[in-house]
Parts: structure tokens; C-alpha cells; sequence
């Protein structure tokens, strides 16, 4: 598009410079020696293609560029000098519908650019809004699979507590029975015990009263 743009100003900036080059050396100048037929025939003569050549590179064109256009002009004032104005006007003419007929295909080619460029433009957006719900759905998905394991784990821990937790009732219940079973134990040999001191303080007494029957 740049070279494009580049190309537009060149033309236009050509089509400035040779209409003013071709009427100034096409004028033909008075003439003291009363010969002025031949003004036309010596406008290439006065044609001042070097100064015009640097207009030309000052204007973007390579010197061989401005050579080219040079040579191309001084064979249309060539021809112009022969066939007269009018050939030389028409000749104008076709120069500016020749650069019209540019400016027009470059604005074409510009506005296809143009369309081209917000073609590309509006893909890249489709393409970016994919790419973010893709993105998107990614993320759900790996959020709801972090959820899924979480909640599994959460349970597999509860189930866990849940385990220990009756193991540990049924280890207290097993030792309440023992210290049951023990204090009963305990409490039966108390009884025993206290049963065979009672026997045995009745036997002592028993024998106390019959030997002091016998000594008295």
C-alpha cells in the first residue's frame, strides 16, 4: 500500500512538471531576424532536460527513471515541433487520462488492500474470541475436575474418620468391659477375702475360749 502511495505522488507530481516543461519549450519566442516559423522547431533546443532531470529526483525517481521520462518527452516535443500544437495537446491529454486511469486502479488496488486488510482483521478476531473461549472451557474443565477430586478425597477422609472412629468406640467399649469384669473380680476376691478373715478370727476365737476352758 505504501508503494502504492509512493507511486501516486510520482504521477501526480510528473504530471505538475512535464505540462509546464512541454508548453514552456513548445512557446515559440519572438524572433528579431524575423524567422519565428521556426520558434517550434527549436523548442527542443531550449528544453532544459537537466534541470527538469533533477526536479524528477528530487521528486522520488531514480536518475534513470528521470532519464527515461527525459528522453520520452523530448521524442514527444520532437513530434510535437513536426505535427504542430494540437498533436501536442492531444498528446497532454492522453498523458492525464493515462494518469488518471492510475490514480483510479491505485485507489482500487488500495480499497482491495483496504478490504483485504479488514478481512484479515476480522479473522484475527474470530480466531482470538475461539482461542479465549477454548481458554475458557479449559479452565471450567480443569476447575470441575479439582472439584470432582476434592469432593472424592473429602469423602474418602471422612470415610476414613468415620473407620477410626468406630474402631475407637469399640476399643472403649471393650475396655469398659474389662474394668467391669475387673472390678467385679476385685470385688468378689474382697468378699472371699473378707468371708476366710472372719472364719479365721471365729476359728482363733474358738480355740482362745477352749484353752482357757482347759486352764481354768
Amino acid at each position: 500500500m505504501r508503494a502504492a502511495v509512493t507511486s501516486t505522488r510520482r504521477a501526480r507530481h510528473l504530471a505538475s512538471i512535464v505540462p509546464r516543461a512541454f508548453a514552456s519549450s513548445a512557446a515559440p519566442e519572438p524572433s528579431t531576424s524575423g524567422h519565428g516559423a521556426h520558434g517550434g522547431t527549436n523548442a527542443v533546443d531550449r528544453f532544459d532536460s537537466h534541470s527538469l532531470v533533477k526536479a524528477l529526483v528530487r521528486a522520488g525517481f531514480t536518475e534513470t527513471q528521470a532519464e527515461g521520462v527525459i528522453r520520452s518527452t523530448t521524442d514527444a516535443m520532437t513530434r510535437a515541433g513536426v505535427v504542430g500544437r494540437g498533436e501536442l495537446e492531444r498528446e497532454l491529454m492522453y498523458g492525464r487520462a493515462e494518469t488518471q486511469a492510475l490514480k483510479v486502479e491505485l485507489s482500487g488496488a488500495m480499497r482491495e488492500a483496504s478490504a483485504g486488510m479488514r478481512h484479515q482483521s476480522d479473522q484475527l478476531v474470530s480466531e482470538t474470541e475461539k482461542l479465549r473461549a477454548d481458554l475458557k472451557y479449559n479452565i471450567e474443565r480443569i476447575t470441575q475436575s479439582q472439584k470432582l477430586d476434592l469432593n472424592l478425597e473429602k469423602g474418602r477422609l471422612r470415610e476414613l474418620h468415620g473407620i477410626q472412629e468406630s474402631q475407637m468406640k469399640s476399643v472403649e467399649a471393650r475396655v469398659d468391659k474389662e474394668l467391669h469384669q475387673m472390678r467385679t473380680q476385685i470385688e468378689a476376691a474382697k468378699t472371699e477375702i473378707i468371708r476366710y478373715s472372719v472364719g479365721t478370727l471365729v476359728s482363733l476365737g474358738a480355740l482362745s475360749l477352749a484353752a482357757l476352758r482347759l486352764f481354768m
